[in-house]
Order: C-alpha cells, then structure tokens, then sequence
C-alpha cells in the first residue's frame, strides 16, 4: 500500500497473511461497534465479527479452513495493534498525509490526484475517515514490525551450511507398490459397507437447496435513462477540458549527451557545443533536421531529424517537458539541461482532442452522476419496501419498476448462472432464519458499488439423506481402494526392512536412476523429499520409502549424493538475504505469539464455522 509494504511484502504476508496486503478492506470493527451479532474473537476489547472476515475476502469464495485462516491474520493484526496502543505509538497527520499522498494507485503523473482519491473512496463504497484509519492502522503495525525486519544476522558459516544442504544432489531410483496391485486381495461384506454408511452419513446427504427470487437495482441502468443535454454536456467539457481531453504536442530535439558524474569542465564544454548549435539554428532554422541527423547523439530520434513525436505530460523528464509546453509552436528553445544532457527543442505541433472526440464520455460521466442522487432514493426506497411488505417482492417491482427474476435451485456452496447470488452476503441471506424460515425479504445488499440486491426464498429443500442402495457401489470402492492402499503400504515397509537390512528381495522393479536436488525435486512430493534428503547416506546404496496422496508406497533407492560446489559471491549473497528474511520471519512470528500473553484473547465457541 506505501514503500514499506512494497519493500516487505514477503514478511508482512508471513505475519499477518496474504489478506493484510490487499488495497481494499476494512478494519476490524469498522460498521460492527453497534452489532448485536455474536463476535468470533475478542482481543483487548477490540471484537472481530463475521462481517469483517466477509469483507476482508471481498466476496471470494473461501473454505473453512481459509476463512479460519483469515480470521487468524485478523486477531494477530489486533495483536500488533493492541501493542502499538499500550506502547503509546501514534500515527500523526504528517504522517499519513505522507503515507496516502505516496500510494502509487492514487497518483496520476507522479503526483497525488485529489480526483483519483475520490473516485477510489467512492469506488470501495469507504469515506475519508474510514479509509484514513485503515492507512493510520497499517503505520502502525509498520513501526511494530520494521525493527524485526531484516534485522537478523547470517554468519558465512551458516551460509555455507544452507548453500551445501540445498545444493547437494542425490541419484536415486524408485520402486513404486501400488495399491490396484493389491485390489484382488482385498474382500469387502455387506456389514462393512452398511457401517460406513451410517458413519460418513453426512457425506452422503443431498444439501440443502432454494429457489430464490430476486430483484435488482443497478445504477449503471438508472444512469442509461439520464438524459443529458449538449449545453450540459459542453460545460462539463469546458470545465475538465485538462482531464478529458490533455493537451499533446510534438517536438524535436538535439541531445548532446553528458555523463551524471561528468566533471565541471567536461559539462562546460558540452554545454558550449549546445549554444553554438543553437546560435547556428536561430540563424538557419532550416537545418534543424539537418544538424539533428549529423550532430544529435539520441539514438531513438536522431535519423528522424530528432522527430520525437505527440506527447503528453508525464511522458517526458521535468525540464524537457516544462520547457515544450512552454513553447509556441514552430518556436525554439534555449539549452535545456536534463539528466541525459543538453538539448535544443522546436515544437512542432499541438493537438488536442474536440469535444465531440469525448463526448460519449462526457455523456456518461453525467449520467452516472445525476444517477447517484437517484440510486440514492430508489436504494431507500427499496430497503423500506422490502422492509415494510416482507411478504412478497411485488410492492418494490411495482414501484421501483424492477422485474422479479427465479434462480434454479441453489445450495449454499453452489456457483449460480447469475453471479450476483453468487455473493457471499447474498448467500448467508437466502440461508439466514429470517429469510427461509420467516419467509421474510432480505435487506438491499450491495453486491458491488451501485448495484443492490433484495433476495427472498421462492422454494425450500430441506438437506436429505441419499439411501444406501444408492451409494453402495461407490462405498464398497472406497473401502477397497483405502485397504488396498494400506497392503500397498504393509507390503512397502516389510521390504523397505529388509533392504535396509541387506536382505535380498524378490519382484523389485526399480526404474532408472535421476538426479534430484532440494532445488530440483522433479516430481517428488513433499514428503517424499524429506524422506530422500533425511535419509542416512553414510553407505550406499541407502533405502527409504514414503506414501503418496494417491496411496501408492514408494521405495527409493539412493546411488550416489553430489556434495554441492561452493557458493560464488552472488550465490552467498542471495543467501544471505533468503536466511536473514527467513529468521526475520521466525522472530516476528514469536513477537506475535508473545503478545497472546500480554493480551487475552477470546475466542468464541462456534457453533458453525466463522465463514459459514
């Protein structure tokens, strides 16, 4: 969000989570202060709702367990944030005015854009003082972090050891027991599968489903019926003329090139080659494309006759932009020094778009904003209706205008053909005891800035049970498939035993041997890399052997271990900085799990998941 997070992404990601990086979001507790919802957590007064897990995924479907996870991120940020408070650290104005002026996304040529503030703040539905506390809240944690990060020293030692444990390579070859080896041997009764069922019966349930009707209130369609005149539509022109329509010019130039660190004397003499040049132009205007070919030392321009042509501000450095917009056309300029050295410009043209090459925008512009007042109203309006005649949709189609659509049916973890019940909000709603069981409207729920939603269950099926002659044929797999997969596994480790043991075997069927590394695994799993790496390699061959997610038991077989070549400088240097990070890491994990002690921590006991 400002140059800290850009230069530590990596760390605040592994102490706050992915989430914490994200440019839009609130912060905890932002519309829950007067909720009577029940909170997930409470960290020193500082409660956590659901909703604030909700908007911190902004509407992307999460899993428990990455909704848990989001919840985690949240209660370590209020963490930091209740250390900052009880150290005494504040955020002051300087500071965030600094901090919000250099976020790149509100900048427009290199400077802050009050306009590109606004239609942001608009856009993410926040207000000054809402988005102003997310930055303040973000410093802070910054100055709980900053001392941590990068701050952790590597000894060469240490760098050498790193380089040889993931540079080290290991020839290998594998065995792999399968567990459809195994199938046939494997006998499954009726009783077997009758007790599974009633075990794992909720995986065999249908879920619950609805049919929803639902309504729309969209602001892009309200904006469509705007009319706008030409009179209006020329004001507007007139008055954002710099924003709708920037001024373009052309020019060429003469660049003689001086180095940065050039000294006095040699940027003297440059610069007295530039003004002899240019005395030549003022005399002979005609040969400026002439001179630009024999004398200018840009390679990009120089064979154009230093044709350098339309831009705009912002496209070129300070002091060639300032002096071209200066400059009337077919005029030239003195010697203009820049970082690259000294030029001569002549502009050659000016052009900038008419207001019939923008009206279309301009048009829309004004629709969407004299739509906002209507929205306004009609989003009022539709909350009060839908309040007001829970009962039914037909009063807020009826005044409002808006069709009443029908879903298919919908279960909670579905992904409908209209994406806008899609929506998480949408989602808890057609599910919420109000809705389906009181029969009631929902409230408007914005799916996205300008568009509301008003949802209500049309049709209800309850969750059902599949009946096990239904599923049977597909128990009956699973328990063979799981069994065959633990003989596959029995069968691995007896010969694994006796390898290990010098014992010969019979039936092995190794393939050819590879080269694999930490760094180039090829196609080992996790596990299967600790195994080989963890392995004890004193004498060869060694043995070892792990399980796969897909339930085959592998047994490798290590030829012969490559000590790694010494680290060159660059290489030490990339270490370095992956163990100093990789410590920092450690270190800021344990400072937030030190602040559980400092800090109590509620954690409410659900009776759902967080996210659910």
């Amino acid at each position: 969000m400002f140059d800290f997070v850009q230069k530590n992404s990596l760390f605040i990601k592994v102490v706050l989570g992915a989430v914490a990086l994200t440019f839009v979001g609130f912060g905890v507790g932002s519309y829950t202060a007067a909720t009577d919802d029940p909170y997930l957590a409470k960290i020193d007064g500082v409660k956590i709702y659901k909703r604030d897990v909700e908007r911190m995924l902004n509407g992307r479907p999460a899993d428990a367990a990455t909704r848990q996870g989001v919840l985690e991120n949240l209660v370590r940020k209020e963490l930091l944030l209740a250390d900052a408070r009880h150290a005494g650290l504040v955020v002051t104005a300087p500071e965030l005015r600094k901090a919000i002026m250099e976020i790149p996304g509100l900048q427009d040529n290199g400077s802050f854009s009050k306009t590109r503030y606004e239609a942001f703040l608009t856009g993410q539905g926040l207000n000054v003082s809402q988005f102003e506390r997310m930055i303040s809240e973000d410093i802070l944690i910054q100055k709980q972090l900053d001392s941590i990060a990068g701050s952790s020293l590597v000894s060469s030692a240490g760098i050498e050891r790193f380089n040889q444990l993931i540079g080290q390579s290991r020839d290998i070859s594998t065995w792999v027991l399968r567990p459809q080896q195994f199938a046939d041997a494997v006998k499954i009764d009726d009783a077997a599968i009758s007790a599974y069922y009633t075990a794992q019966a909720k995986r065999y349930q249908l879920p619950e489903m609805v049919r929803a009707q639902f309504v729309v209130l969209n602001q892009d369609k309200l904006a469509a019926e705007v009319t706008v005149s030409d009179d209006e539509a020329h004001k507007y022109f007139d008055q954002h003329r710099a924003e709708l329509a920037p001024e373009q010019r052309r020019a060429s130039h003469i660049l003689l090139t001086v180095a940065k660190d050039a000294d006095a004397a040699t940027r003297s003499k440059t610069r007295e080659q530039a003004e002899a040049l240019l005395k030549d132009l003022k005399a002979n205007p005609g040969r400026f494309a002439e001179l630009a070919r024999s004398r200018s030392q840009d390679p990009g321009s120089a064979s154009q006759g230093g044709d350098l042509g339309f831009f705009g501000r912002g496209m070129m450095v300070k002091p060639f932009e300032d002096t071209a917009f200066k400059l009337a056309k077919g005029e030239l300029s003195g010697v203009v020094e820049t970082d690259f050295g000294y030029h001569i410009l002549r502009l050659d043209d000016i052009k900038q778009p008419d207001f019939a090459a923008v009206k279309a925008e301009v048009v829309s512009r004004l629709q969407k904003q004299k739509s906002s007042a209507r929205l306004r109203e009609q989003a009022e309006k539709l909350n009060e209706l839908a309040y007001q005649q829970a009962d039914s949709l037909k009063a807020i189609s009826d005044t409002l205008k808006l069709s009443v659509e029908t879903s298919d049916w919908l279960a909670r973890d579905s992904k409908p053909a209209n994406p806008l019940l899609g929506h998480a909000k949408v989602r808890d709603a057609l599910f919420s005891d109000d809705v389906l069981k009181g029969k009631h409207n929902s409230e408007a729920i914005e799916v996205a800035p300008g568009t509301l939603v008003v949802v209500r269950v049309a049709e209800h099926k309850p969750a059902t049970q599949r009946p096990l002659a239904e599923v049977a044929a597909s128990i009956r797999q699973t328990l063979i498939d799981t069994k065959a997969a633990e003989l596959a596994s029995e069968k691995g480790k007896s010969l694994l035993t006796s390898l290990k043991a010098g014992k010969a075997v019979s039936g092995d069927s190794w393939t050819p041997s590879q080269t694999v590394s930490r760094q180039a695994p090829v196609s080992l799993s996790r596990d299967a890399a600790r195994a080989v790496f963890s392995a004890q390699v004193a004498k060869l061959p060694a043995y070892t052997g792990a399980a796969t997610d897909t339930g085959d038991y592998v047994i490798y077989r290590i030829n012969k271990v490559t000590a790694a070549p010494a680290a060159k400088p660059e290489d030490q240097a990339r270490l370095r900085e992956m163990l100093g990070q990789a410590m920092s890491n450690a270190e800021a994990m344990a400072y937030v799990e030190s602040l559980r002690a400092r800090f109590k921590v509620q954690l409410r006991q659900q009776t759902e998941d967080p996210a659910q």
